[in-house]
């Protein structure tokens, strides 16, 4: 796999360079100092160690720095542990530790995407095993460095390198994430939201509440309770992603040292919470990249879902507006047959071209109308909501049907149940869904040998106003019930495929469903829930 380094550019040469290691050896050291509890005798191995996650975020942001990751290590040795009795095992184990810490880096930098640490769980794995297998590396070098001149611990040596492991592998995974983070803006930006959110400090809260749950018993009950720290942690990283698991796992950190230093009276004990706190912020990371995974995967379902509406109101508006371009095609056709010739009009030819006139300024409305409703709703998912007798849609939708059902000698019939309730819908968007279910049904029964017959149906049911539509015709084959309302192909000479995908999402942007059930004969249903609401609302979201 190729390397990916981080954009952010390391300082240069001159005074700011300068500058910038004295920072580094003053962050090292203090981080070093205040991580220096319960040294094991003889090697000062302490339970966490965050000071190596600073060098290796520095030598992930320039190999250069090096000599300065080394200088750090030997700074820290004289100022927080003293003047090595060895200085030939302290001066192997520090160069040991600096060229293990920049294979760390390199390996990172490899298997993850600086300009967007954690955003895969792959890389997380690798996060995980390079630490890990790094931390082991850095320890077993670091003891034997020592051992092998003698100066060894009172324990074993494996015991050594375990607890050194534990120490070094928790401080890189506590705090290198943090610092990984920092270095991209867009994440940075995150983390500054996430500390200046108020269910992130309640979680924090809730973390130190925890603390003195788990410790404030005795020392035998600490790890009976000790899953309870796992709930704020999980609960910061389901709400905010990486940036609320790393913030809640440094807070955790942070309250186990401070029960290191005024409970615990075991080592032991120390090094088995060190191992249950590693556990426990892998987890909190596991959950905070499924959490970002899925944010990004949502935004990127949006766009190309902006992309498909755009593809889809195309489709829509060429299925729409087929019936009133044809209709103004006739009337022309029309208006010139009743105009052609040099004679006088008379009144009744006159009031033939007039009504024409009439209805080709109403298809070219209607036109307009599809236009703008269907743009509208693909490009907010808006409902323009009126108060609409359920009986005046159907009847409009049945008579626009009239003349083409009767070219084709289908009989269309309607039931309406008494007392049907008034419901608040888009009407011209309810009429695309009527009128696209009664033209299926009206060309289904057509086809079929037989009677042809239609019928519109509307009852109330539990769930609001239901309008069934059924017809004579074949009806829906099994097979096609999965993806009938997905839009695909259509099967009709000239049709587009969008016409049911269609009614579906209009249905849906009302709080309603649409359905279909299997034959003999078509049934198609879609039910409008009975609302109530404000007469002022105009716009409704879907």
């Amino acid at each position: 796999m190729a390397e990916r380094r981080s954009a952010i550019p390391a300082p240069g040469h001159g005074r700011a360079a300068w500058v910038f290691a004295l920072v580094y050896l003053v962050a090292f050291i203090i981080l070093d100092w205040a991580s220096y509890i319960r040294p094991l005798q003889g090697l000062n191995i302490t339970p966490w160690n965050p000071q190596p996650a600073l060098a290796v975020a520095l030598l992930l942001w320039s190999r250069r720095w090096l000599w300065l990751v080394w200088a750090g290590l030997v700074a820290a040795e004289l100022v927080v542990r003293g003047a090595p009795d060895n200085w030939l095992a302290a001066l192997t184990a520090t160069v040991a530790l600096s060229l293990t810490y920049a294979a760390i880096a390199q390996a990172i930098a490899r298997r993850m995407d600086l300009s967007q640490p954690f955003a895969t769980r792959k890389e997380l794995a690798w996060f995980a095993l390079i630490v890990a297998a790094g931390s082991l590396v850095s320890a077993g070098l670091y003891v034997l460095a020592f051992s092998a001149t003698g100066f060894g611990p009172d324990g074993s040596v494996q015991g050594a390198i375990a607890r050194y492991w534990v120490g070094d592998g928790v401080g890189h995974v506590v705090t290198l994430p943090i610092l990984l983070i920092l270095m991209d803006r867009p994440r940075r930006a995150a983390l500054v939201s996430t500390l200046g959110s108020a269910p992130w400090w309640l979680a924090a809260g809730l973390t130190v509440l925890c603390l003195w749950i788990v410790f404030g018993r005795g020392e035998q009950d600490y790890f009976k309770f000790f899953y309870l720290l796992l709930l704020p942690v999980v609960w910061s990283a389901a709400l905010f992603g990486v940036a609320g698991a790393v913030l809640s796992s440094f807070v955790t950190q942070l309250g186990l040292i401070a029960a290191v230093q005024l409970a615990l009276h075991h080592d032991l004990a120390v090094f088995e919470l060190q191992a249950l706190m590693a556990a426990s912020t892998l987890t909190a990371l596991l959950i905070g990249v499924l959490v970002d995974e899925r944010a990004r995967a949502a935004a990127e379902l949006r766009s190309s879902l902006r992309f498909a509406a755009a593809g889809q109101m195309a489709a829509a508006l060429a299925h729409e507006l087929s019936q009133p371009l044809t209709a103004l095609n006739n009337y022309a056709h029309a208006f010139r047959s009743l105009s052609a010739g040099a004679q006088p009009l008379d009144a009744g030819r006159r009031e033939q071209l007039s009504d024409i006139m009439q209805r080709v300024a109403g298809e070219a409305q209607r036109a307009g109308e599809v236009v703008k409703r269907l743009r509208d709703f693909f490009k907010r998912g808006a409902t323009s909501l009126e108060r609409v007798p359920a009986e005046a849609a159907v009847h409009e939708a049945v008579q626009a049907h009239a003349a083409f059902a009767g070219r084709l000698g289908v009989v269309v019939t309607s039931e309406l149940a008494p007392g049907l309730p008034p419901v608040w819908v888009d009407p011209l968007q309810i009429a695309v869904v009527l009128r696209n279910l009664l033209a299926n049904a009206i060309e289904a029964a057509a086809a079929a040998p037989g009677d042809k017959r239609v019928r519109v149906r509307a009852s109330l049911d539990r769930e609001g106003v239901l309008v069934a539509v059924h017809d004579s015709g074949p009806g829906v084959e099994p097979g096609r019930m999965h993806g009938l309302f997905d839009a695909a192909p259509s099967g009709k000479p000239g049709g587009l495929g969008v016409g049911l995908s269609i009614c579906r999402a209009i249905v849906e942007a009302h709080g309603g469903k649409l359905w279909a059930e299997t034959g003999p004969g078509g049934h198609f249903f879609f039910s409008i829930p009975i609302d109530d609401h404000d007469a002022s609302a105009d716009q409704r979201p879907s």
